[in-house]
């Protein structure tokens, strides 16, 4: 079993750029995407997707699940946190929270830990953020693309919004890296309502960023941050990694 601490040294050492980082690269994904030669890479954190999740709803994921059946690789991962910003703060920097110090969305700008995109950026390499506005302000004119969407209760509008956000950036042909966050399977979770929905919206929203991707002959990365928020159903603290080329 791998950790999603793996993520950041993998791709810096498919980009060759320096990470700070203990945790080792996965040769598997280094090997699939220097085998791929993608035009850019992708990276999508689906809010609360943990392993039994993405197994429970497999017929609502179906194009999640299809795309690894599509010739692309899975992996089970290891989390380092319970809670969103601090695992995204991980996957970004292949730091510990207690590492990178990144807690909240307050953490972000205060940080001298930089993510792997302001790294990129530092190489002259453009990349993109699509996030929710608290968390993305502070790196604005550290990253070239920020796409900030305001926080709301009407959650189905706002992963619309970062979808489409994704897109138009990943159309972009000067950028090399995105990352967007997505948001309905968690905030489904915390109202109690039907996760089966939660999924087959989240599934169309990665339908339409994939086949842009794929259109743009890129490396699509999809992984969870954290185990799924469900009362009464015991969990456990992996989450799925995907890697395709859609």
């Amino acid at each position: 079993m791998i950790s999603l601490l793996q993520i950041a040294p993998t791709l810096a050492e498919y980009f060759n750029i320096m990470l700070a980082s203990p945790a080792r690269p996965v040769e598997a994904i280094l090997r699939f995407a220097r085998h791929s030669n993608p035009a850019i890479v992708t990276l999508l954190v689906l809010d609360s997707l943990d392993f039994r999740f993405y197994s429970d709803f497999a017929a609502e994921l179906r194009t999640i699940h299809e795309l690894v059946e599509q010739e692309g690789l899975l992996f089970e991962c290891e989390t380092v946190s319970s809670h969103t910003t601090p695992a995204i703060g991980s996957i970004l920097t292949g730091l510990e929270p207690e590492a990178h110090g990144i807690f909240t969305d307050n953490d972000v700008g205060k940080s001298e830990i930089k993510s792997i995109l302001e790294i990129l950026e530092d190489t002259g390499k453009k990349t993109a953020m699509v996030i929710e506005t608290k968390g993305v302000k502070p790196l604005v004119g550290r990253i070239t693309y920020v796409c900030g969407v305001d926080d709301r209760e009407d959650i189905i509008r706002y992963d619309e919004l970062i979808k489409t956000h994704t897109i138009a950036v990943l159309n972009k042909k000067d950028i090399k890296m995105v990352f967007a966050h997505i948001r309905a399977i968690d905030r489904f979770a915390h109202r109690g309502k039907d996760l089966s929905v939660a999924a087959k919206l989240t599934d169309g929203n990665i339908r339409e960023i994939a086949n842009t991707v794929r259109e743009r002959n890129g490396l699509l990365l999809i992984c969870g941050d954290h185990e799924t928020h469900v009362k009464a159903v015991k969990r456990t603290r992996t989450v799925p990694l995907i890697v395709c080329c859609p």
